[in-house]
């Protein structure tokens, strides 16, 4: 080894560090895991899904604070991963229903947005396992969200009715399964800056219930 060779044990601690700051970037900024803890976005996602959200659709949120660069809005009909702002220690994902300037209804389960009520057409039932592992039963519908349609699953009451206008610089989020999920109805808006990202795609699906793996569900692309 000549005077200038380096270590191999310092070129592997090099590569190394490079690779974790790599993983730190990409993770940081452009894409991370996530996996789904309830059933309040059920039918859409299930639990036991691992997502990949993109985290720079809306600007780039710096970690362990609330400094968000060059913040772009979420779209009405995405599904985001935000910072929950009853508990900023934990990370929700929820629909978006109403963004700044909306005014939002939410009666006898039917979304009203700036006065046009969103179309839900039947599908049938769908029953499901909820995080207890018990099993629910709800109407399966497609809701047409202004132009992204998606599904739903609801019962014949609401659990939370109520109106709001969103403030400038904030989000009404809503579960796609209606009738169990907290959301924007219970606990209010989600700021700009807590918006983590963009759910793309489901990796990985894990039946806990069943041990299995839903295979069909790989690759699912999340509308």
């Amino acid at each position: 080894m000549s005077h200038h060779e380096k270590p191999v044990w310092r070129e592997w601690l090099e590569s190394l560090i490079i690779i974790g700051l790599l993983a730190v970037v990409i993770r940081s900024f452009i894409v991370a895991p996530f996996k789904i803890p309830s059933s309040s976005m059920v039918p859409t996602l299930e639990i036991g899904d691992y997502l990949f959200v993109l985290r720079y659709p809306y600007g780039f949120r710096i970690p362990f604070t609330d400094i968000q660069l060059l913040p772009k809005e979420a779209k009405r009909g995405d599904v985001v991963v935000f910072v929950y702002p009853g508990d900023k220690s934990k990370d929700y994902i929820k629909r978006i229903v109403g963004v700044p300037g909306d005014h939002v209804v939410y009666r006898n389960n039917k979304l009203t947005v700036n006065g046009k009520t969103m179309p839900l057409t039947p599908q049938g039932e769908r029953a499901y396992f909820m995080q207890d592992h018990n099993v629910d039963v709800s109407g399966l519908f497609v809701e047409d969200l202004d132009g992204v349609k998606h599904y739903v699953l609801r019962k014949n009451f609401s659990i939370k009715d109520g109106e709001w206008t969103v403030p400038q610089g904030m989000y009404f989020a809503m579960g796609d399964n209606r009738n169990n999920s907290r959301d924007s109805r219970f606990w209010g808006f989600v700021p700009q800056n807590y918006l983590v990202g963009r759910a793309a795609i489901v990796w990985w699906s894990w039946d806990g219930v069943k041990g299995a793996v839903r295979w069909s569900r790989i690759g699912h692309v999340i509308e």
